[in-house]
């Protein structure tokens, strides 16, 4: 189980309400054991892939930004 700081559980809950309402539009025939858990599965991912643009964000060199007017 992943450990959520308090703004990932929001983006968390976010992501997971907005996939779930997608997956009950799409396939409204599919169980609701089945729309929660796929929903949760998509969610986590998007956080994963959240955190690690996060961590290359955080990591990458400032360099692209280029040379300060003036100088």
């Amino acid at each position: 189980m992943i450990r959520l700081t308090p703004s990932e559980q929001v983006a968390w809950d976010a992501y997971f309400v907005s996939v779930t309402t997608q997956l009950l539009q799409q396939d409204a025939k599919r169980g609701p054991e089945y729309i929660a858990e796929r929903a949760a599965e998509i969610a986590d991912e998007m956080l994963l892939e959240r955190r690690e643009r996060c961590v290359e964000r955080r990591s990458a060199s400032v360099d692209w930004i280029g040379p300060a007017k003036g100088q």
